[in-house]
């Protein structure tokens, strides 16, 4: 296949750290789109498993540059700072692109340029009981120009209901990356979230139907998952109806009840982590917000009552 070239440059960032397994598999998952020119940038945090040096070695296409050991957030920052790109992507070290993602994307912001981001589906590869990953089954997109209409526009309502977008599927205007800024470095978890909810505030967003990524899922808990003391997810939603409100530029908007069932939703599930895992005074007080929000959700009055004899 012959390359696409439209003399516009994209940017690919890369954080990485610790990532010798994968990380060669997710350039060439780069080197392989049929378009040109691409800067791919290696931003390598801190890693003692010789991650940068096997880049700059085996794969010299790619830009290595080193920072101290700061988070994603910051690397992803430092990828920003140092990218040149037309357009900007991510994609995490551990995850890859199928063929054809970024011509298809450049596609469609091309045709409608007041659409300043355009993410797609993207598949989640398991990890088995052992840790490995058998064979990933894919089949070229027969329509890569479809898109999802409910998950495309002014999405921030829907974004603030808890719609995801995986950062390694998304392709933005460099001119929207500047408005929006960097990525929060204070966040443990939740820094992709919250870039998203800013950025549906200011432009449209369209979801291609078609598949052209994949998402590694290790078979042990994520980080995501950990017991923190801070429930992220929910200050995150609460602050940005706060600044923001329930509706977007187009005036779609939600009503009370969803983002209030939404909050009760997350401050529940932090309760049940910490009921089970961590905290009985956190469990506790998340109940107590979950109950507030979403009067129906009865199980937080029974976490707040057992949770008064439980020690921590």
């Amino acid at each position: 296949m012959s390359n696409v070239n439209t003399g516009k440059t994209v940017s690919v960032i890369i954080p990485a750290y610790n990532a010798a397994l994968y990380v060669l598999e997710a350039i060439d998952s780069v080197l392989a789109q049929n378009y040109q020119p691409i800067e791919i940038l290696l931003i390598d945090d801190g890693s003692t498993d010789g991650t940068a040096e096997l880049v700059e070695n085996k794969r010299p296409q790619a830009r290595v540059i080193r920072q101290a050991n700061a988070g994603v957030a910051e690397a992803r920052n430092t990828g920003l700072r140092h990218a040149v790109g037309d357009f900007i992507c991510f994609l995490d070290a551990d995850d890859g692109w199928y063929p054809g993602k970024i011509a298809a994307q450049l596609d469609h912001l091309d045709r409608h340029q007041d659409v300043g981001a355009v993410f797609h589906a993207w598949r989640i590869w398991q990890a088995d009981k052992d840790g490995k990953y058998s064979p990933l089954p894919w089949q070229p997109p027969s329509d890569s120009t479809c898109i999802d209409p409910e998950q495309s526009g002014w999405i921030y309502p829907q974004v603030l209901m808890g719609y995801i977008i995986h950062t390694s599927t998304i392709m933005i205007r460099r001119e929207w990356v500047k408005k929006v800024g960097f990525f929060r470095i204070d966040l443990v978890v939740g820094e992709d979230y919250d870039y998203w909810l800013r950025l549906s505030r200011v432009t449209k967003i369209d979801k291609l139907a078609a598949m052209y990524s994949f998402y590694r899922r290790g078979s042990e808990e994520s980080l995501t998952r950990a017991v923190r003391p801070v429930d992220y997810g929910y200050e995150l939603v609460r602050d940005a109806v706060a600044q923001w409100g329930l509706s977007a530029a187009d005036g779609a908007t939600l009503s009370r009840q969803q983002i209030n069932r939404r909050l009760g939703a997350l401050a529940f599930d932090f309760a049940y982590v910490h009921f089970h895992r961590g905290s009985a005074l956190l469990a506790r007080q998340a109940s107590w917000r979950a109950f507030r929000h979403d009067p129906r959700r009865w199980k937080a009055l029974a976490y707040i009552l057992v949770s008064l004899f439980r020690k921590g």
